[in-house]
């Protein structure tokens, strides 16, 4: 082979190489230049708006994996935890975990192009598919959190009676109103006002009258209902309270001049508050005398008669106050936690949800955003299904550990650490200590 010939090779690739370097160069221009985030400010040069992109990508790539995992998570604790699965409220829980979980899997990659792209490049049928998403999942989410609000109220406002009736066909029908009403929220712009990418862009039409009637829907409803409803549910709590602090009061008063032992004190129990009670122990220890070959059976048949008699001859009034007062304490406790976390989350999503619906009203009124604040707003919405499951974590022991079992990738010794954290919480840790070299113990209580 000449030098002509090497010379004309080596030619012709240093063209080629030069051609794709400007070819990548033009392309890599128009991508970054087509950025709608982008297009209020001012960036020096064509390296800080690839630093500005590589950063938005990595952060919005965090914020759909997190919103991945996270809900994923969830759903796998309730399904695999008894103690969850039990409780009928939790499918609520689940429901709304599924939303989410489907906004960040099929909504924000999409969402995603949708923010490095100028104008749509996906074509009609995703288009349509993507604002449908958007409009189920998000109501659905938005939706499930008010249903949640609906249930903690009834089994705070009605805790006996509520408690019957909480069962899975009936948290069932929460669920399957909450997707109809979703499912009517996203139908209507396609048979109605459907879904254009005119001028490049995919969006539902800024029609005034939908725009109206979705928001409402989808934000303002669920909204005015939640706040009421909580705002019941301090107040009911504060009755229940200041109830529980006179039934505290009234126990450790002397009634018919006998003085009151607290409540499920040993004395309560053992002690007659009579004269006739006395005569009924008496009558009870010779029963047990005369009765020496089955001294074990007698001596539990005369501890439940003495008992039963004894109930028997107390004022009416004494034996609700006793009980009354354990079971409130807890019930109390347990819904205070149930209340304070409703409330952080529904905080949360009212941050999240109304820079964003509060656009969606301007806009259908002829108000044009910056392209950077529509993202933002929209954005921060669709954060809102990442919050949900931090929440849990945070503030619900009862997902916190499995969660953080599961993460850990300890799914073998799941079941024994929740059936530990069961006997911990029903009987004290030190008695859990005590009880370890009898595994028996431990199986025999519930997760």
């Amino acid at each position: 082979m000449t030098s002509t010939t090497v010379l004309g090779i080596i030619t012709k690739i240093t063209a080629v190489t030069t051609t794709m370097t400007t070819v990548t160069t033009t392309v890599t221009a128009a991508v970054i230049s087509s950025l709608n985030i982008l297009d209020d400010i001012t960036v020096s040069s064509s390296f800080d708006k690839a630093a500005t992109v590589a950063i938005i990508c990595l952060l919005i790539g965090m914020i759909i994996v997190a919103t991945l995992v996270g809900n994923s998570l969830v759903i796998m604790a309730v399904l695999l935890v008894r103690k969850l699965k039990i409780q009928p409220a939790n499918y609520l829980f689940v429901s709304m975990a599924v939303a989410d979980f489907c906004v960040g899997l099929f909504v924000m990659p999409i969402a995603l192009i949708d923010l490095l792209t100028d104008r749509w490049i996906l074509g009609g049928v995703v288009c349509r598919f993507w604002t449908s998403a958007d409009l189920t999942l998000c109501t659905a989410s938005i939706v499930n959190l008010c249903m949640i609000s609906v249930d903690r109220y009834c089994a705070v406002s009605q805790p006996l009676r509520y408690a019957a009736q909480r069962t899975r066909q009936r948290i069932f029908c929460y669920v399957i109103i909450v997707w109809i009403l979703s499912l009517i929220v996203s139908i209507s712009p396609l048979v109605i006002w459907p879904a254009k990418n005119t001028e490049g862009k995919c969006q539902v039409i800024q029609n005034p009258v939908y725009q109206i009637y979705a928001t409402i829907i989808a934000f303002y409803g669920p909204t005015c209902i939640m706040v009421i409803l909580y705002a019941k549910m301090w107040l009911a709590a504060k009755r229940l309270s200041e109830r529980d602090r006179l039934l505290i009061v009234g126990t450790n008063r002397s009634v018919n001049g006998t003085i009151l032992a607290k409540p499920h004190s040993p004395a309560s129990l053992n002690e007659p508050s009579s004269r006739s009670n006395n005569n009924n122990n008496e009558n009870n220890n010779n029963s047990t005398d005369n009765n020496n070959n089955n001294n074990s059976r007698l001596h539990h048949h005369h501890h439940y008669h003495y008992r039963q008699q004894y109930h028997h001859h107390r004022p009416p009034a004494i034996l609700q106050k006793i009980p009354m007062v354990h079971i409130n304490k807890f019930h109390e406790k347990s819904e205070g936690k149930a209340r304070k976390t409703l409330g952080i989350m529904m905080s949360v999503f009212v941050i999240c949800w109304l820079p964003f619906f509060l656009l969606a009203l301007l806009k259908s009124q002829g108000f044009l955003p910056p392209n950077w604040l529509d993202h933002l707003a929209l954005w921060l919405g669709y954060s809102n299904s990442l919050m949900n499951p931090l929440i849990y974590c945070k503030h619900n022991r009862e997902f916190r550990i499995p969660i953080r079992e599961m993460l850990c990738c300890r799914f073998r010794t799941l079941h024994s650490v929740m059936r530990k954290e069961s006997f911990t919480s029903k009987y004290g840790p030190s008695r859990f200590r005590a009880v370890q070299s009898t595994p028996m113990i431990l199986k025999t209580s519930a997760i």
